[in-house]
């Protein structure tokens, strides 16, 4: 296969930059059950004293509260927990220089 000059030039560029950081996978599912389970604890409080969940359905219960956690995690408690734990989250920079 014949590569053109300027994808050569490309992949020279590629090899010798950093990547960027990356999550630490079992880091992050411990951050994100941090975040999960209190929420999950106080949301189920809160309907239970705001809806009359002994005559709803349980699913529907269910459904209020992941919708809650769900638009909680992603707007408040991921950007605050990873501004707190960001540096022992992220593994370090991956400098590569392949030829």
């Amino acid at each position: 296969m014949k590569v053109r000059p300027l994808q050569q030039e490309r992949n020279k560029n590629m090899d010798s930059r950093a990547f960027p950081k990356r999550m630490i996978p079992w880091k992050q599912a411990l951050v994100t059950a941090l975040g999960v389970y209190p929420l999950l604890l106080s949301y189920e409080w809160v309907i239970a004293q705001v809806l009359p969940v002994q005559e709803m359905d349980r699913r529907i219960t269910l459904l209020i509260i992941v919708v809650m956690i769900a638009t909680t995690m992603v707007f408040l408690v991921m950007p605050m927990l990873i501004k707190i734990l960001g540096s022992w989250l992220f593994q370090k920079t991956i400098k590569t220089n392949r030829k």
